[in-house]
C-alpha cells in the first residue's frame, strides 16, 4: 500500500497518461471501480442516490458513478451545487451520462438529501485548499446527518489533502473509496476520523511507476514470519530483559511480559522489585525472574550493578512500563542506556525519566526506540499535544532524526519514524485498543521482535503490526467497548 501527498499522486497521473492510460481512462477506471465498491456494500438497485458531483476531476469521478449506479438499476439523481463541469475529463464524463438521470443544479436540496438511501460525496479532491462557502458547508452539514450512507470519492470533501486539516464544517463518511494510493488526510487526525472505511482501487497506475516515486511515507504491511528452523534452541530466538513495574503497577509488567513471551521470545528475563514477584511468577512462570531491592517502591538504586550484569547476556532491553518516577531512576535509566549495546526500547515512565537530561540520548551506541503517546511526545518536544496531534509526521519525523533515534507515536495509525526520516505507518488496528496496559502490550511484542536479531526498524514496524492484528482479531469476537490488553495477547498467535 502507497501513501501519496497530492503533488506526487498527480505525477503518478502524469506517467500513467504518458505510458498510455489517458487521464479520461483513469476517470473511467475509478468511476466504474467506486460504483462496484458501492454495491458491495449495499444492495444499489431500486435505492435512491444522490451523487454529489463538483465541476472538477473529482466530480467527473462522480458523474461516471452515478452512470454506471444507475445501469446497476438504481435511482439516481445528480447535483451540481457548483455548477457545470469544468474540465476536459469531467465534461467527457458528463457527456456520459444517461439522459434521463435528474441533474440538480441548486444548493437547496435537504429534502433530496433526506429522501437518499445513498449520498455519494464527489464534490471536492485533493485540490481544495480554503473552506467552503457557507451554501456548500450547509450542504455537508446536511449529508454527515441525513440518515443516508455517505460514500466519499477521494476524500470527504472539506479537509485538506496534505495535512489531515478540516477546514470548516466537512463530510463525515461512511466510506471513503481513494484511488491508486492513500493519501495523508487518511491517516492524519482530524481528517482520517471523518473517513470511515477507506477503500484502496486499482485504476491502473502501474506498479513501477508506483514505485518509482518519492515515498516519504510508507504503509506498514503485514510481516513475513519466517518459520523457525528445525535445530533451533530458546537462545535462537533472543533473550530479552524487562526491567519494568512498581509497587502498584506489577500489571503494567506482567502485560509487557506476557506479550513478549507470547510473540515468540527465547528467554524473557523479568527484573521486578520484590513486592512483585509473587504476582509476577504467578502470571509469568515461564519466565526467568529477578527480584531486586526497591525505594519508595521502585527499584533501587543499588539494583544497577545487579542490571547492567544481566544486560551484558541479553539481546534487548526493555524500560519503562508501570515503573513509576522516583529520583533514583533517572540514573538508572541512563546508566542502563548508554551501557547497552543492544537496541533498547524506552517507554512510558522511561520516557518520562529522561525529561530532565534529554540530550544524553544522542550518546547512545546501541538502537534506541522511544515509544511515545501523543501526552509523552509533547513533553519530549516541548509541544502541546494538540500540536502533536496535529503534525503527527513531522514532529516525529524531526524528533527521530535530531536524536538519532527511532519514534514510535502511538495512536490511532500509529507512526514510526526512524533516524534518517523515513516514515511508516499504521493502517489497522481499532479503538476498543484505547485501554489501560495497551501500549504495555505493544512494548513487549517490540521487546520480542528486537531480541530476535535482524534490522530493527523492521521488528519495530513487525510489533506495531501484531499488536493492531491481535487488536483487530479481538474486536471481532468480543467488541470494542468489552476488549482487554489480556484478551489480544491471547489472539497473538494467529499472526506468528
Amino acid at each position: 500500500m502507497y501513501v501519496l501527498d497530492r503533488n506526487t499522486m498527480l505525477k503518478a497521473e502524469a506517467l500513467a497518461d504518458g505510458a498510455g492510460v489517458s487521464y479520461y481512462q483513469l476517470m473511467e477506471n475509478a468511476g466504474c471501480g467506486a460504483a462496484r465498491f458501492i454495491m458491495t456494500k449495499t444492495k444499489a438497485d431500486s435505492k435512491n442516490v444522490v451523487c454529489l458531483c463538483g465541476c472538477g476531476n473529482n466530480g467527473g469521478d462522480g458523474l461516471v458513478i452515478a452512470r454506471e449506479l444507475y445501469k446497476a438499476g438504481a435511482k439516481v439523481t445528480v447535483v451540481l451545487p457548483l455548477g457545470q463541469p469544468a474540465t476536459a475529463c469531467s465534461k467527457q464524463a458528463f457527456s456520459t451520462l444517461q439522459k434521463d438521470i435528474p441533474i440538480v443544479t441548486d444548493t437547496e436540496i435537504t429534502d433530496l438529501l433526506n429522501e437518499a438511501d445513498i449520498i455519494v460525496d464527489a464534490l471536492f479532491g485533493t485540490g481544495l485548499s480554503r473552506r467552503a462557502t457557507p451554501e456548500i458547508e450547509d450542504i455537508f452539514q446536511t449529508v454527515s446527518h441525513v440518515g443516508a450512507r455517505v460514500f466519499a470519492i477521494d476524500l470527504p470533501s472539506g479537509v485538506a489533502a496534505d495535512t489531515g486539516e478540516i477546514f470548516g464544517r466537512a463530510v463525515f463518511a461512511d466510506y471513503t473509496i481513494t484511488f491508486a494510493a492513500l493519501k495523508y488526510c487518511h491517516i492524519l487526525p482530524p481528517a482520517s476520523g471523518l473517513c470511515g472505511e477507506t477503500a484502496c482501487i486499482d485504476i491502473g497506475i502501474s506498479e513501477d511507476i508506483l514505485k518509482s516515486l518519492p515515498q516519504p511515507v510508507k504503509a506498514i504491511d503485514p510481516p513475513f514470519i519466517r518459520p523457525r528452523h528445525k535445530n533451533s534452541h530458546k537462545g535462537t530466538f533472543g533473550t530479552a530483559l524487562s526491567v519494568t513495574g512498581s509497587y502498584g503497577m506489577a500489571g503494567a509488567a506482567i502485560i509487557a511480559g506476557r506479550a513478549a513471551l507470547r510473540s515468540g521470545v527465547g528467554i524473557l528475563k523479568a527484573a521486578c522489585i520484590e513486592e512483585n514477584y509473587t504476582a509476577s511468577v504467578t502470571a509469568m512462570p515461564e519466565a526467568v525472574h529477578i527480584p531486586l531491592k526497591s525505594e519508595e517502591g521502585c527499584f533501587a538504586a543499588a539494583s544497577a550493578p545487579r542490571l547492567l550484569e544481566e544486560l551484558r547476556r541479553s539481546d534487548a532491553l526493555l524500560i519503562g512500563c508501570g515503573m513509576g518516577r522516583a529520583p533514583q531512576n533517572i540514573e538508572l535509566i541512563r546508566s542502563l542506556i548508554l551501557a547497552s549495546e543492544v537496541p533498547v526500547i524506552l517507554d512510558a515512565d522511561g520516557i518520562n525519566c529522561i525529561l530532565p537530561d534529554i540530550e544524553f540520548i544522542k550518546q547512545v551506541k546501541a538502537p534506541l526506540i522511544l515509544t511515545p503517546h501523543p501526552g509523552e511526545m509533547a513533553r519530549l518536544t516541548g509541544l502541546t499535544v494538540a500540536e502533536v496531534e496535529a503534525h503527527r509526521i513531522e514532529v516525529a519525523r524531526d524528533f527521530a532524526k535530531n536524536y538519532g533515534v527511532i519514534v514510535c507515536l502511538k495512536g490511532s495509525n500509529t507512526i514510526v519514524a526512524d533516524h534518517t526520516g523515513q516514515i511508516y505507518v499504521n493502517l489497522i488496528g481499532n479503538p476498543g485498543m484505547a485501554t489501560a496496559g495497551s501500549g504495555d502490550m505493544l512494548a513487549g511484542i517490540m521487546l520480542a521482535t528486537a531480541a530476535s536479531g535482524g534490522n530493527i526498524v523492521n521488528a519495530v514496524k513487525r510489533a506495531v503490526w501484531l499488536h493492531s492484528a491481535a487488536g483487530d482479531a479481538t474486536r471481532a469476537e468480543l467488541g470494542e467497548n468489552a476488549m482487554l490488553p489480556t484478551d489480544m495477547i491471547e489472539r497473538l498467535h494467529r499472526f506468528l
